[in-house]
């Protein structure tokens, strides 16, 4: 893996993210200590990714690696679906900078590979979006939406990972996603 590769395309994609959160912040709620997100899922995570994320583990003092460690221990003798993320300690990223593509997209309306509206699941919860949810239907609602005034509307953005991992810059930079599964299973 290229570190400095996969670090260029990173810069690259978070620039373009900003611009997303910025253009719906609004409808966002996300802050330092919300970590619902990190709470409950499966994180698919590329090879790529993992690579990274591992290589942020490294830098880790050894009393943060241990906990994770334990983390992941405790997470895979249950052998849960969804589970809260390993490397999430005291409500924090501990290897925020690494984290994956699932979370740094997390919290914004995507499209699914299917063309599906994907929201995220604390729109339930009166947070992201919550305005526009409709409980009932489990989405978003289009007469909400024209109901409530907004200087930029709820939209969708086409970050799901398929679209993320097939961007032309990949092949400028030489890069490879590899395999996706659930981030606990790589280990």
């Amino acid at each position: 893996m290229s570190i400095k590769n996969y670090e260029k395309f990173l810069e690259i994609l978070t620039d373009d993210l900003d611009k997303m959160f910025e253009h719906q912040k609004e409808h966002l709620c996300c802050k330092e200590g919300c970590s619902y997100c990190c709470e409950r899922g499966n994180f698919p995570f590329s090879k790529l990714e993992f690579d990274y994320l591992m290589y942020g583990f490294e830098k880790l003092d050894e009393e943060t690696k241990d906990i994770i460690d334990k983390n992941i221990r405790k997470i895979k003798s249950k052998n849960l679906n969804s589970y809260t993320c390993p490397f999430l300690i005291n409500k924090k990223c501990s290897l925020y900078k690494y984290r994956g593509l699932i979370c740094r997209t997390f919290g914004l309306l995507s499209m699914s590979v299917d063309n599906e509206l994907t929201i995220p699941f604390c729109a339930g919860m009166g947070l992201n979006y919550s305005k526009y949810f409709d409980k009932e239907k489990q989405t978003i609602s289009y007469n909400l939406v024209q109901s409530i005034p907004s200087k930029h509307p709820p939209r969708p953005f086409n970050i799901n990972l398929n679209n993320l991992m097939s961007l032309d810059i990949l092949k400028e930079l030489n890069l490879e996603f590899g395999n996706v599964k659930r981030m606990i299973d790589w280990f």
